[in-house]
């Protein structure tokens, strides 16, 4: 293995290691100390590491297609607070904004693209996959902290909203710093991120939908950009070309039907079963899908989802009870042999189960479990 090769396998992994430290850097701190951190890494990448790329002849376009692209999905985003409402920007343009937010991501997004941009350049599998990882855990810092992760609905927030959209956004990231530049990146993320400090107020949309958008927004130009200009026309092979995009359409179907249900501004939710009190009908790892109440009948037999404290419990009614109008529901587990203590009201019932998907939920309880421990 020569010099040039044994310092960019270094520099490449350094980064990896250091950024991969860094999620454990409290939220509190984790920007401030990124941008100074990522700032030197880049400063050591682009003076150790010589080769540089060559980009495509279509550079420029792509900088303005990701540029529009990014403006349109931010006035479609804007527009849908017409229906949905606004809310103030939680995070305002002032002077501690600037010092501790808007400064250090910027810093952040712009030294990363550019190391991306160094590393994609030097025709490295390996390096290839140690910058793309680098990219994915650079996005994490910008808006969390594993070190912030106490409890297993936290891990799930910080799974679903931050990693998960931080790994496909990153296959856009990757594809354009090779054959289009850093500037495209640079801008989609700066543009991504960093509207909510310069706009007064924003759209009233669920986490989970925001989430969703930053996975079909880098999707959706990755798709043009590659069919505009990269994509080989060949007969012989065109209908074993649309399997990746059926494969990309389902999955995307799948990620939209999943988003939409666990958003719950929509009117089926979702609920993975966690113990034996309804076995026979429910098992445990289960997922249940429910409709919204929304004061239709319930008769006895059917199997609710109501609130029990702060806790979510799947079980039939067995029992109608009226007193002075209120109607009060006793319920119990299939595999019980008691009904439940009490009663419950109407203002209690969160949803009507529709039907169940078996086994998928194991994985979840699988997580929560780690952290029960």
């Amino acid at each position: 293995m020569n010099r040039d090769k044994k310092i960019l396998y270094f520099v490449s992994s350094l980064i990896t290691v250091v950024l991969l430290s860094l999620q454990f850097v409290p939220s509190s701190h984790i920007r401030i100390v990124s941008a100074i951190v990522i700032l030197a890494l880049c400063i050591i990448t682009v003076r150790s590491v010589r080769k540089r790329a060559i980009y495509s002849k279509n550079k420029d376009m792509a900088f303005l297609i990701v540029g529009v692209g990014t403006l349109l999905y931010l006035v479609l985003y804007y527009l849908s607070g017409l229906s949905l409402g606004f809310y103030k920007s939680p995070t305002p343009l002032t002077l501690n904004s600037l010092l501790t937010c808007i400064l250090p991501i910027s810093v952040i997004i712009i030294t990363v693209e550019i190391v991306r941009g160094v590393l994609r350049a030097q025709n490295s599998k390996l390096v290839d996959i140690l910058s793309y990882v680098g990219g994915v855990l650079s996005e994490i810092v910008i808006f969390g902290s594993a070190a912030d992760v106490e409890s297993f609905n936290q891990f799930m927030d910080f799974v679903g909203l931050i990693i998960f959209p931080a790994l496909i956004s990153n296959v856009l990231f990757h594809y354009v710093s090779k054959l289009y530049g850093f500037m495209p990146n640079i801008v989609y993320r700066l543009l991504i991120t960093l509207y909510p400090y310069f706009i007064f107020a924003v759209p009233d949309v669920a986490d989970s939908l925001q989430a969703f958008s930053k996975i079909i927004v880098p999707v959706a130009l990755y798709l043009f950009l590659h069919t505009l200009y990269e994509r080989k026309v060949r007969y012989a092979s065109r209908k074993e070309s649309k399997l990746p995009i059926i494969g990309l359409v389902l999955s995307l179907l799948l990620m939209t039907s999943t988003i939409m249900l666990i958003s719950g501004q929509f009117r089926f939710s979702a609920l993975v079963i966690a113990t034996e009190s309804m076995s026979g009908e429910l098992e445990v790892g289960d997922v249940v899908i429910f409709e919204e109440y929304d004061d239709q009948i319930i008769k006895e037999g059917q199997v609710i989802v109501f609130k029990k404290g702060n806790i979510r419990v799947v079980h039939r009614v067995v029992d109608i009870e009226n007193y002075g109008g209120e109607r009060r529901y006793i319920t119990k587990g299939d595999s019980n042999k008691d009904e439940d203590i009490g009663y419950i009201l109407d203002t209690d019932i969160i949803g009507v189960t529709s039907f169940k998907i078996p086994y998928i939920g194991h994985p979840t309880l699988w997580v929560r479990d780690i952290f029960s421990k």
